[in-house]
Protein backbone atom coordinates (compact mmCIF):
# COMPACT_ATOMS: atom_id res chain seq x y z
CA UNK A 1 0.00 0.00 0.00
CA UNK A 2 1.39 3.48 -1.38
CA UNK A 3 1.67 5.95 1.16
CA UNK A 4 -0.22 9.46 -0.03
CA UNK A 5 1.71 12.57 -0.93
CA UNK A 6 2.30 14.81 1.95
CA UNK A 7 0.11 18.20 0.59
CA UNK A 8 2.59 20.67 2.41
CA UNK A 9 5.31 19.25 0.36
CA UNK A 10 3.73 19.50 -2.84
CA UNK A 11 2.37 23.00 -2.63
CA UNK A 12 6.22 23.59 -1.62
CA UNK A 13 7.84 22.21 -4.89
CA UNK A 14 4.92 23.85 -7.02
CA UNK A 15 5.23 27.28 -5.51
CA UNK A 16 9.62 27.25 -5.73
CA UNK A 17 10.63 29.75 -8.49
CA UNK A 18 12.66 28.06 -11.37
CA UNK A 19 16.64 28.35 -11.13
CA UNK A 20 18.01 30.74 -13.41
CA UNK A 21 20.07 29.68 -16.57
CA UNK A 22 24.10 29.68 -16.21
CA UNK A 23 25.56 32.85 -17.14
CA UNK A 24 28.27 33.06 -19.60
CA UNK A 25 31.51 35.22 -19.32
CA UNK A 26 31.62 37.97 -21.99
CA UNK A 27 34.30 37.91 -24.35
CA UNK A 28 37.21 39.85 -23.94
CA UNK A 29 37.71 42.64 -26.39
CA UNK A 30 39.18 41.69 -29.62
CA UNK A 31 40.27 42.75 -33.06
CA UNK A 32 38.78 41.62 -36.20
CA UNK A 33 39.98 42.16 -39.29
CA UNK A 34 38.00 42.94 -42.46
CA UNK A 35 38.51 43.57 -46.65
CA UNK A 36 39.33 47.16 -47.20
CA UNK A 37 36.49 48.72 -49.25
CA UNK A 38 36.23 49.05 -52.75
CA UNK A 39 37.51 52.57 -53.19
CA UNK A 40 40.87 51.43 -51.43
CA UNK A 41 41.00 48.43 -53.41
CA UNK A 42 40.52 50.37 -57.19
CA UNK A 43 42.84 52.98 -55.64
CA UNK A 44 45.35 50.13 -54.78
CA UNK A 45 45.19 48.68 -58.37
CA UNK A 46 45.74 52.16 -59.83
CA UNK A 47 49.16 52.25 -57.82
CA UNK A 48 50.35 48.62 -58.42
CA UNK A 49 49.57 49.15 -62.91
CA UNK A 50 51.20 52.94 -62.62
CA UNK A 51 54.18 51.47 -60.40
CA UNK A 52 54.54 48.67 -62.76
CA UNK A 53 54.49 50.94 -65.83
CA UNK A 54 57.11 53.58 -64.81
CA UNK A 55 59.39 50.22 -63.83
CA UNK A 56 58.92 48.82 -67.79
CA UNK A 57 59.14 52.46 -69.15
CA UNK A 58 62.55 53.29 -67.09
CA UNK A 59 63.99 49.33 -68.59
CA UNK A 60 63.42 50.29 -71.99
CA UNK A 61 64.60 53.81 -72.38
CA UNK A 62 67.98 52.84 -71.70
CA UNK A 63 67.87 49.87 -73.79
CA UNK A 64 65.52 50.57 -76.46
CA UNK A 65 64.88 54.63 -76.61
CA UNK A 66 68.40 55.47 -76.18
CA UNK A 67 69.92 53.13 -78.71
CA UNK A 68 67.57 54.30 -81.51
CA UNK A 69 68.41 58.07 -81.03
CA UNK A 70 72.08 57.82 -80.22
CA UNK A 71 73.00 56.80 -84.05
CA UNK A 72 74.10 59.26 -86.68
CA UNK A 73 72.29 60.59 -89.30
CA UNK A 74 72.12 58.53 -92.64
CA UNK A 75 72.87 62.08 -94.64
CA UNK A 76 74.33 64.56 -92.46
CA UNK A 77 74.37 67.75 -94.73
CA UNK A 78 76.63 69.41 -91.91
CA UNK A 79 79.68 71.72 -92.37
CA UNK A 80 82.95 72.44 -90.54
CA UNK A 81 84.92 75.34 -91.30
CA UNK A 82 88.57 75.99 -90.41
CA UNK A 83 90.43 79.36 -91.01
CA UNK A 84 94.27 80.39 -90.65
CA UNK A 85 95.57 84.49 -91.07
CA UNK A 86 99.54 84.65 -91.69
CA UNK A 87 99.46 81.42 -93.55
CA UNK A 88 102.31 80.04 -95.96
CA UNK A 89 101.29 77.95 -98.69
CA UNK A 90 102.79 76.62 -102.00
CA UNK A 91 100.27 77.87 -104.78
CA UNK A 92 100.43 76.29 -108.42
CA UNK A 93 100.98 79.41 -110.54
CA UNK A 94 101.68 78.88 -114.24
CA UNK A 95 104.01 82.10 -114.71
CA UNK A 96 106.59 81.15 -112.09
CA UNK A 97 109.65 79.32 -113.88
CA UNK A 98 109.00 76.59 -111.48
CA UNK A 99 105.31 75.67 -111.94
CA UNK A 100 104.64 77.20 -107.97
CA UNK A 101 105.14 79.64 -105.71
CA UNK A 102 105.53 80.02 -102.20
CA UNK A 103 103.19 82.76 -100.83
CA UNK A 104 103.19 83.95 -97.03
CA UNK A 105 100.80 85.91 -94.83
CA UNK A 106 97.64 84.96 -96.85
CA UNK A 107 94.27 83.93 -95.42
CA UNK A 108 93.33 80.22 -95.73
CA UNK A 109 89.56 78.66 -95.27
CA UNK A 110 89.57 74.74 -95.39
CA UNK A 111 85.80 73.88 -95.50
CA UNK A 112 84.84 70.46 -95.12
CA UNK A 113 80.96 68.86 -96.25
CA UNK A 114 79.76 66.05 -95.29
CA UNK A 115 77.03 63.94 -97.01
CA UNK A 116 75.51 61.00 -97.31
CA UNK A 117 77.52 58.81 -100.56
CA UNK A 118 75.89 57.78 -103.37
CA UNK A 119 76.31 55.08 -105.34
CA UNK A 120 78.09 53.19 -102.38
CA UNK A 121 80.28 49.72 -102.75
CA UNK A 122 78.22 46.98 -101.02
CA UNK A 123 75.91 47.74 -98.19
CA UNK A 124 75.96 47.32 -93.96
CA UNK A 125 72.73 48.10 -91.67
CA UNK A 126 74.80 48.85 -89.19
CA UNK A 127 76.70 51.24 -91.02
CA UNK A 128 76.28 55.03 -92.70
CA UNK A 129 78.86 55.35 -95.23
CA UNK A 130 79.94 59.59 -96.15
CA UNK A 131 82.04 61.46 -98.92
CA UNK A 132 83.85 64.12 -96.98
CA UNK A 133 84.52 66.84 -99.36
CA UNK A 134 87.18 68.91 -98.16
CA UNK A 135 88.74 72.28 -100.19
CA UNK A 136 91.25 74.43 -99.27
CA UNK A 137 90.52 78.02 -100.53
CA UNK A 138 93.67 81.01 -100.58
CA UNK A 139 92.07 84.63 -100.44
CA UNK A 140 93.01 86.42 -103.80
CA UNK A 141 94.44 83.31 -105.01
CA UNK A 142 91.27 80.51 -105.33
CA UNK A 143 91.47 76.83 -104.36
CA UNK A 144 94.45 75.06 -104.02
CA UNK A 145 93.38 71.68 -102.93
CA UNK A 146 90.27 69.31 -103.35
CA UNK A 147 89.61 65.82 -102.45
CA UNK A 148 86.92 63.45 -101.43
CA UNK A 149 86.48 61.02 -98.89
CA UNK A 150 84.35 58.30 -99.05
CA UNK A 151 84.38 56.30 -95.33
CA UNK A 152 82.06 54.06 -93.71
CA UNK A 153 80.94 53.95 -90.12
CA UNK A 154 79.21 52.37 -87.62
CA UNK A 155 76.17 54.58 -87.17
CA UNK A 156 75.99 53.24 -83.38
CA UNK A 157 79.59 53.27 -81.70
CA UNK A 158 81.18 55.94 -84.98
CA UNK A 159 84.16 53.27 -85.20
CA UNK A 160 85.40 52.88 -88.68
CA UNK A 161 83.90 49.79 -90.38
CA UNK A 162 84.90 49.82 -93.82
CA UNK A 163 82.25 47.81 -95.48
CA UNK A 164 81.50 50.12 -98.33
CA UNK A 165 84.48 51.10 -100.71
CA UNK A 166 86.35 53.35 -98.51
CA UNK A 167 88.83 55.33 -100.79
CA UNK A 168 90.09 58.81 -100.95
CA UNK A 169 89.69 60.90 -104.55
CA UNK A 170 91.99 63.85 -105.15
CA UNK A 171 91.94 63.89 -109.02
CA UNK A 172 88.63 64.70 -111.11
CA UNK A 173 89.96 62.25 -114.38
CA UNK A 174 90.71 59.24 -111.60
CA UNK A 175 86.91 59.07 -109.73
CA UNK A 176 87.63 55.59 -108.21
CA UNK A 177 91.29 57.08 -106.28
CA UNK A 178 92.77 55.30 -103.59
CA UNK A 179 91.75 52.55 -101.81
CA UNK A 180 91.75 53.30 -98.14
CA UNK A 181 91.62 50.91 -95.06
CA UNK A 182 90.63 53.46 -92.05
CA UNK A 183 90.79 52.44 -88.39
CA UNK A 184 89.94 53.57 -85.20
CA UNK A 185 86.87 56.67 -85.03
CA UNK A 186 86.37 58.85 -87.43
CA UNK A 187 84.82 60.70 -85.09
CA UNK A 188 83.89 61.33 -81.62
CA UNK A 189 81.92 58.31 -80.49
CA UNK A 190 78.18 59.21 -78.89
CA UNK A 191 78.71 59.18 -74.52
CA UNK A 192 82.32 60.46 -74.85
CA UNK A 193 84.71 59.50 -71.71
CA UNK A 194 87.41 61.12 -70.07
CA UNK A 195 89.65 59.22 -71.74
CA UNK A 196 92.10 58.85 -75.14
CA UNK A 197 90.65 58.14 -78.42
CA UNK A 198 92.19 56.78 -81.80
CA UNK A 199 91.10 59.23 -84.16
CA UNK A 200 91.44 58.99 -87.77
CA UNK A 201 94.13 61.31 -89.11
CA UNK A 202 93.77 61.47 -93.28
CA UNK A 203 97.48 62.97 -93.81
CA UNK A 204 98.76 59.85 -92.02
CA UNK A 205 96.07 57.43 -93.21
CA UNK A 206 96.17 56.25 -89.96
CA UNK A 207 94.47 56.06 -86.32
CA UNK A 208 96.53 58.94 -83.37
CA UNK A 209 95.85 59.16 -80.33
CA UNK A 210 93.28 62.03 -79.25
CA UNK A 211 94.36 62.82 -75.29
CA UNK A 212 91.88 64.02 -73.20
CA UNK A 213 92.75 67.23 -71.08
CA UNK A 214 90.27 68.32 -69.56
CA UNK A 215 86.81 70.19 -69.36
CA UNK A 216 86.07 73.47 -70.92
CA UNK A 217 82.81 75.49 -72.08
CA UNK A 218 82.87 76.70 -75.80
CA UNK A 219 79.82 78.78 -77.30
CA UNK A 220 77.95 78.39 -73.93
CA UNK A 221 78.34 74.50 -74.20
CA UNK A 222 79.88 72.17 -72.08
CA UNK A 223 82.50 70.71 -73.64
CA UNK A 224 85.57 68.23 -73.03
CA UNK A 225 89.16 69.03 -74.95
CA UNK A 226 91.38 66.58 -76.69
CA UNK A 227 94.76 66.97 -78.06
CA UNK A 228 95.64 65.09 -81.08
CA UNK A 229 99.41 65.64 -81.70
CA UNK A 230 101.49 64.13 -84.75
CA UNK A 231 105.40 65.24 -84.58
CA UNK A 232 106.72 66.28 -87.65
CA UNK A 233 107.27 62.84 -89.95
CA UNK A 234 107.97 61.55 -93.46
CA UNK A 235 104.57 60.36 -94.77
CA UNK A 236 106.19 59.57 -98.50
CA UNK A 237 107.63 61.25 -101.54
CA UNK A 238 106.74 63.54 -104.54
CA UNK A 239 107.65 64.19 -107.84
CA UNK A 240 108.11 68.35 -107.96
CA UNK A 241 109.91 70.47 -110.21
CA UNK A 242 113.66 70.96 -109.57
CA UNK A 243 113.49 74.25 -110.07
CA UNK A 244 111.67 74.81 -106.54
CA UNK A 245 115.12 73.33 -104.59
CA UNK A 246 117.20 75.26 -107.24
CA UNK A 247 117.99 72.09 -108.72
CA UNK A 248 118.49 72.10 -112.40
CA UNK A 249 116.92 68.84 -112.90
CA UNK A 250 113.56 69.24 -114.60
CA UNK A 251 112.14 67.49 -111.64
CA UNK A 252 113.22 65.41 -108.74
CA UNK A 253 112.08 63.16 -106.12
CA UNK A 254 111.27 64.95 -102.61
CA UNK A 255 110.30 63.47 -99.42
CA UNK A 256 107.27 64.74 -98.09
CA UNK A 257 106.96 65.29 -94.25
CA UNK A 258 103.58 66.29 -92.02
CA UNK A 259 103.29 67.36 -88.27
CA UNK A 260 100.01 68.40 -86.35
CA UNK A 261 98.65 69.30 -83.18
CA UNK A 262 94.87 69.15 -82.98
CA UNK A 263 92.68 70.35 -80.24
CA UNK A 264 88.66 69.19 -80.23
CA UNK A 265 85.98 70.74 -78.28
CA UNK A 266 83.60 68.40 -77.69
CA UNK A 267 80.05 67.85 -76.45
CA UNK A 268 80.26 65.17 -74.63
CA UNK A 269 77.17 63.42 -74.85
CA UNK A 270 76.35 63.91 -78.78
CA UNK A 271 80.04 63.82 -79.46
CA UNK A 272 79.34 66.93 -81.44
CA UNK A 273 82.24 68.78 -82.41
CA UNK A 274 82.31 72.20 -80.96
CA UNK A 275 85.27 73.88 -82.22
CA UNK A 276 88.65 73.03 -83.57
CA UNK A 277 92.02 74.44 -83.29
CA UNK A 278 94.87 73.05 -85.19
CA UNK A 279 98.66 73.79 -86.09
CA UNK A 280 99.79 71.66 -89.37
CA UNK A 281 103.32 72.15 -91.16
CA UNK A 282 103.82 69.97 -94.52
CA UNK A 283 106.69 70.63 -96.43
CA UNK A 284 108.72 68.54 -98.29
CA UNK A 285 112.84 68.31 -98.47
CA UNK A 286 115.22 67.46 -101.19
CA UNK A 287 119.16 67.83 -101.02
CA UNK A 288 119.34 69.19 -97.94
CA UNK A 289 116.91 71.81 -98.90
CA UNK A 290 113.35 72.48 -97.03
CA UNK A 291 109.99 73.44 -99.16
CA UNK A 292 106.92 74.56 -96.77
CA UNK A 293 104.30 73.39 -98.93
CA UNK A 294 101.20 74.29 -95.96
CA UNK A 295 101.86 75.96 -92.40
CA UNK A 296 98.85 77.23 -90.88
CA UNK A 297 97.43 77.96 -87.39
CA UNK A 298 93.66 76.92 -88.16
CA UNK A 299 90.55 77.55 -86.13
CA UNK A 300 86.92 77.30 -86.49
CA UNK A 301 84.55 79.89 -85.95
CA UNK A 302 81.35 80.21 -83.93
CA UNK A 303 79.32 77.28 -84.75
CA UNK A 304 75.94 78.08 -86.15
CA UNK A 305 73.45 78.96 -83.56
CA UNK A 306 71.18 76.05 -84.84
CA UNK A 307 73.94 73.11 -84.74
CA UNK A 308 74.66 75.06 -81.44
CA UNK A 309 70.89 74.59 -80.28
CA UNK A 310 71.00 70.81 -81.37
CA UNK A 311 74.14 70.64 -79.68
CA UNK A 312 72.57 71.93 -76.33
CA UNK A 313 69.00 69.43 -76.59
CA UNK A 314 71.68 66.43 -77.15
CA UNK A 315 73.62 67.25 -73.71
CA UNK A 316 69.82 68.27 -72.35
CA UNK A 317 68.21 64.77 -73.25
CA UNK A 318 70.09 61.96 -73.93
CA UNK A 319 71.85 61.87 -70.07
CA UNK A 320 68.52 60.75 -69.16
CA UNK A 321 67.62 58.55 -71.58
CA UNK A 322 70.52 56.72 -71.05
CA UNK A 323 70.19 56.44 -67.32
CA UNK A 324 69.22 59.18 -65.14
CA UNK A 325 65.26 58.57 -65.91
CA UNK A 326 65.33 54.99 -65.40
CA UNK A 327 66.81 55.60 -61.76
CA UNK A 328 64.41 57.86 -60.79
CA UNK A 329 61.40 56.09 -62.64
CA UNK A 330 62.46 52.76 -60.85
CA UNK A 331 61.93 55.08 -57.16
CA UNK A 332 59.08 56.23 -58.00
CA UNK A 333 57.48 52.83 -59.19
CA UNK A 334 59.03 51.21 -55.92
CA UNK A 335 57.24 54.22 -54.13
CA UNK A 336 54.10 53.71 -55.64
CA UNK A 337 54.35 49.72 -55.07
CA UNK A 338 54.71 50.66 -51.51
CA UNK A 339 52.15 53.12 -51.44
CA UNK A 340 49.78 50.10 -52.78
CA UNK A 341 50.64 47.64 -50.15
CA UNK A 342 49.73 50.30 -47.39
CA UNK A 343 46.54 51.22 -49.42
CA UNK A 344 45.62 47.69 -49.66
CA UNK A 345 46.22 46.40 -46.04
CA UNK A 346 43.21 44.68 -44.49
CA UNK A 347 40.99 47.18 -42.43
CA UNK A 348 41.63 46.54 -38.03
CA UNK A 349 38.50 46.64 -37.02
CA UNK A 350 38.20 46.61 -32.76
CA UNK A 351 35.47 44.52 -30.87
CA UNK A 352 33.13 46.02 -28.23
CA UNK A 353 32.72 44.00 -25.11
CA UNK A 354 29.19 42.90 -24.97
Amino acid sequence: MTAAPDPSLTSERESAPAAPPPVRPAPAPGIGTGEPPRSRRLLRSALLGLGIFLLVVGILLPLYVYPRLAVLPDDPQTEQVLQATGATVLMPDAKAPAGATVLTGVDVTVTNFVSKARDTDGSDDDSVVYDVATQIEVEGRGMLQARVERVSINKSTTESTNCCGDRIVTDLEKPDGKELRHEGYYTFPFDVQKESYQIWDINLERAVTAEYIGESSRDGIDVYMFRKEAPLQRIGSRELPGGLFGSKELNVDAEAWYGSTRTYWIEPNSGDVIGIREEITQQYTHNGQTLVAFEADLESPRSSQDRLDQAGQAAAVLPWLRGRATVVLVLLGLLLFVAAYLVGRPIRRRKSAH
